[in-house]
């Protein structure tokens, strides 16, 4: 389905959901970090988790675990 849908003008951003808490808060994070609004705080919204959410290259055929 990846190979099918996923294009250049409309990516997919891959959640590893092992763990539905930290997947989440990945979401959350990775929205944030993603979105540009006024007085950002970088240390409160923190980065996502590379392992948990990113591109169908990235998680899949990068490094495992």
């Amino acid at each position: 389905m990846f190979m099918a849908t996923d294009t250049t003008f409309s990516p997919w951003t891959v959640v590893k959901s092992d763990d539905k808490k930290r997947a989440r808060l990945a979401c959350m994070r990775y929205l944030l970090n993603a979105i540009p609004y006024s007085n950002k705080d970088h240390k409160v919204v923190g980065k996502p988790e590379p392992r948990l959410i990113g591109q169908k290259e990235e998680i899949y055929y990068g490094d495992q675990w």
